[in-house]
């Protein structure tokens, strides 16, 4: 990882991101920025029109635009190109998601608003040329619709909305071997079937081409739901134009576990990777017999 996020240079880095948040009215008037829709209208579209979508958070545009090794994928020239192509890419039914701060900083916590206005004064004037000004985006930040933000009175309805994209779905989990999405709470009891094929907690891109041959063995008809970090962005794209719906899931699980708890900070959920919680990294085992059932596959 980066010398520039070690402890060293927390006071450092803390200074530089109050500087920057300064900065941001005065990047987002000389740089244009892209039409990004709300999280409404990206679940609504996903919805009707069975939409896939890959998401871009912060680390991703780091990893293009820094080339940065990041804690949990390692730097691969090869998906950093295509992360850049799908920025670009023109097929109507595979959505590009931009996060929230790009969308309106009105709603997020003190503190997380001042990381997106510092966070997009340092990276956007160096990725707009990555970006299509002409080309509509839509939403990241549909899959964490709770912890950010001040006014959480609209989590619940994002919640019910996004269960319903797997609502009577079979679906296809293809996620890190210590997420385990929707273990213990009720996120997809709604759909018809769970299956899951399990990939590396760091680094899932070293199993690309494996992970895509077995989505590969599976029905058009099934939802491949994806949650690998960065690697996800570059295969839901992928799994989207071999004809399948897929949906770069991301942390969904996480957020719904802190809605669930009335979290007011990001808290480490016990058996779960919780990548941004102290501790959360560190994942115990669990014997779930419902989970251990799900699991067809293993790449690891």
């Amino acid at each position: 990882m980066s010398i520039r996020y070690s402890k060293l240079f927390k006071i450092p880095r803390r200074a530089v991101k109050y500087i920057l948040a300064g900065c941001y009215p005065f990047v987002v008037k000389i740089w244009t920025m892209p039409k990004v829709a709300s999280i409404d209208e990206t679940l609504d579209k996903i919805i009707k029109n069975r939409c896939s979508i890959s998401r871009f958070g912060d680390g991703e545009f780091l990893y293009i635009i820094d080339q940065l090794n990041l804690p949990f994928q390692k730097q691969v020239p090869e998906l950093r190109q295509k992360m850049i192509n799908i920025l670009k890419s023109k097929e109507p039914d595979i959505l590009v998601g931009f996060p929230i701060g790009y969308y309106s900083v009105d709603n997020l916590k003190k503190n997380n608003r001042l990381t997106w206005k510092s966070q997009i004064s340092w990276i956007y004037p160096r990725l707009q040329k990555y970006v299509d000004l002409d080309k509509q985006y839509f939403n990241a930040s549909m899959t964490r619709p709770y912890e950010d933000y001040e006014d959480k009175s609209n989590s619940k309805r994002y919640f019910e909305k996004l269960m319903r994209i797997w609502e009577n779905r079979e679906v296809l989990l293809v996620e890190g071997e210590k997420s385990r999405l929707g273990v213990g709470n009720d996120l997809f009891d709604n759909a018809v079937k769970v299956e899951r094929v399990l990939a590396p907690m760091h680094h899932a891109y070293d199993k690309y081409n494996e992970l895509i041959n077995e989505i590969k063995k599976h029905n058009f008809q099934k939802l491949i739901l994806i949650a690998l970090g960065p690697t996800a962005t570059a295969m839901a794209y992928d799994v989207a134009k071999l004809g399948y719906q897929a949906i770069d899931i991301g942390n969904v699980d996480i957020e719904y576990e802190w809605y669930l708890r009335n979290a007011v900070e990001k808290v480490k959920i016990p058996g779960k990777y919780t990548s941004e919680a102290i501790g959360g990294r560190m994942v115990e085992d669990i014997y779930d017999k419902k989970y251990l059932s799900q699991i067809i596959a293993k790449y690891l």
